[in-house]
């Protein structure tokens, strides 16, 4: 069984299910399409690999939890820049939320207790923000991204609680980085 340490990503389209109801599938493909176009670039030059895709969802992986977090950043903020130019039926509005720990890969899957927890994690997050655990608190560059702590939860299915932490919101721009020097860039400048 072959195993790595990685921090996993999770995001959701607020109110998905909801709006499917009152869609047309036509509709439904454009948001999912917009979703898709505004994410997926910023996970690949943050370094993520998406595992897979469920709808309005994405899992990604990536090696560097402070990559993880400044893509969570980074996403929230091209979602704002899309939605201030959008009709509120339009708008995509997404939860991050991020955990880290040793993993099981198969498949090109990945499964594990961490898994679990950055999903439960992704049910509390807010629309807008970027929540992630202390796991990845301890283990990211706290130089390079601001937060703050949620509070402590007891997840479903979870031994114990698990310390939350957000990065608060501030008038910063994270883009897209185009090397990883640049990446360690822009996170400074935040």
């Amino acid at each position: 069984m072959k195993t790595a340490n990685l921090a996993i990503v999770f995001t959701d389209i607020k109110g998905f299910t909801e709006r499917t109801s009152r869609q047309t599938l036509e509709e439904n493909q454009r948001l999912l399409d917009t979703h898709a176009r505004l994410l997926t670039p910023l996970f690949q030059a943050f370094g993520g690999r998406i595992v897979k895709s469920i709808g309005d969802s994405f899992m990604v992986t990536f090696e560097s939890p402070t990559n993880a977090v400044l893509c969570g950043v980074a996403l929230q903020d091209r979602l704002w820049l899309h939605n201030r130019e959008e009709k509120e039926a339009d708008r995509v509005e997404v939860r991050v939320a991020i955990n880290v720990g040793e993993v099981r890969l198969e498949n090109r899957d990945v499964f594990g207790e961490p898994v679990n927890i950055a999903a439960r994690v992704e049910a509390l997050a807010e629309v807008g923000e970027v929540y992630f655990t202390e796991a990845v608190y301890l283990a990211m560059n706290k130089a390079e991204v601001p937060s703050v702590e949620v509070g402590v939860f007891a997840l479903k299915g979870i031994p114990g609680q698990v310390k939350i932490f957000k990065v608060p919101k501030a008038p910063y721009r994270v883009e897209a980085p185009q090397s990883e020097d640049e990446i360690h860039r822009v996170a400074r400048e935040v």
